[in-house]
């Protein structure tokens, strides 16, 4: 493995591949028959959603495209997907982000089906991030309906050596005395893997390959096949990544927040806390939360569609090593258009509404969160908060953050 654990061969070969099928004439013009979806939502009309409108719309089609490319259950590779525009390798990749991706997370996807038989060798490195999961799904995210969870291991749940490798068994039968075992339910389509980091300095995602050890063949698809299939997957993903937003965050009004609640998304330990944010000139929200003990707890806003802003030159997002605590523990974030002076600023990087999520990861056996996790939420004036945090400060935040950020895509 390389030494950066995102910087395989499979993952060149997957952003090549995924390029050359976005770049077709058929998917371009695909793209070019979605916009008006988009243009025809509510929130094209607003300053927010315009701005980022026609990159909610190419993250989404090239996505679709990276979905076309990866998921074949016959030639099953790693792939880091869900993330931002980045340059490597020599190579442009445009972003792949929807449905409040999380900056702290990395996305890696492994296309399998229910019946044929695999192996996930991988090596943890000396400090992984303190929340790492495989759930198998019955669908790719986005892809016309939601994802649902059929089956779940946690690293803490895999057995390694003393070098930190494993080898994870994934098929249709029981365990059968395998420790390192993931059964696949009836309807399994792929197994996704979500590295959460807290510190993007010291923290490594773990080291992943996939083998194929049986299962039924298929013969590989042309250029032109991927570019049907991308098609396809793009005219479900749009109008379901369009809907989701409203479905998900709206029901609420703006800058009302709820106690958190369980989610099975990934897998029953996680819980969250989501609504809409929107914010005059001059005004900030703040929100206090109870981190209740979760090996990963992470503070983010999104655009009105869904996508992460960019949050390696901003701070749309913080985890709790990133933050700092209050004096009783509990952790105060101030959301706002302009900086407030405070270390917790989540910057929203211009625009002024969005959607907001909270995750609470890896939740200690009877966690009571609907009791504890929002302790307060409320739009002051940017004025009335003391400033603290030096405009010296800020900028040295700013360049930690992004050049921890970098790690991601050293090559």
């Amino acid at each position: 493995m390389p030494a950066n654990p995102l910087a395989t061969a499979a993952q060149r070969d997957i952003e090549a591949e995924a390029l050359r099928v976005f770049d077709s004439a058929v998917l371009q013009q695909a793209l070019a028959r979605l916009r008006p979806q988009f243009l025809a939502d509510p929130r094209a009309a607003t300053p927010a959603g315009r701005a980022t409108l026609e990159q909610n719309l190419c993250e989404i089609v090239f996505s679709a495209a990276t979905h076309a490319v990866v998921m074949d259950p016959a030639r099953p590779r790693v792939g880091w997907t869900i993330n931002l525009p980045h340059r490597w390798f020599g190579r442009d990749v445009p972003g792949s982000r929807h449905g409040v991706d999380n900056p702290d997370n990395i996305y890696r996807v492994i296309a399998i089906d229910d019946v044929s038989h695999y192996e996930v060798r991988g090596r943890v490195r000396p400090e992984p991030g303190p929340d790492v999961s495989f759930t198998v799904f019955s669908a790719y995210p986005g892809d016309g309906a939601d994802s649902h969870s059929l089956g779940l291991l946690t690293l803490a749940e895999i057995d390694t050596d003393a070098d930190g490798a494993f080898t994870l068994s994934v098929d249709p039968g029981p365990a059968d005395g395998r420790r390192n075992h993931l059964r696949v339910a009836p309807g399994a389509r792929l197994l996704f893997v979500r590295d959460s980091l807290h510190d993007w300095v010291r923290e490594t995602p773990v080291e992943l390959e996939v083998v194929r050890l049986s299962g039924p063949e298929a013969a590989p698809a042309t250029d032109d096949e991927l570019a049907l299939r991308a098609v396809q997957i793009a005219e479900r993903a749009v109008p379901y990544w369009i809907g989701s937003m409203p479905k998900w965050f709206g029901q609420r009004p703006h800058n009302v927040l709820p106690q958190a609640s369980a989610s099975n998304f990934a897998y029953t330990k996680q819980a969250n806390a989501g609504g809409q944010w929107r914010l005059a000139d001059g005004e900030a929200l703040v929100v206090t939360i109870d981190a209740m003990a979760a090996a990963y707890v992470g503070f983010q806003i999104a655009d009105p569609w869904g996508a992460a802003p960019d949050y390696a030159r901003h701070s749309a997002s913080l985890n709790i090593a990133q933050a700092q605590p209050d004096a009783q523990g509990t952790y105060t974030f101030v959301v706002a258009r302009h900086d407030p002076g405070v270390h917790n600023w989540i910057d929203t990087a211009g625009l002024d509404e969005g959607t907001l999520l909270i995750r609470w990861q890896g939740l200690p056996p009877g966690a009571p969160v609907a009791e504890r996790s929002l302790r307060h939420a409320g739009v002051v004036r940017l004025a009335q908060i003391d400033r603290v945090f030096s405009p010296a400060e800020r900028q040295a935040q700013g360049a930690a953050r992004s050049a921890a950020y970098a790690r991601r895509l050293f090559e």
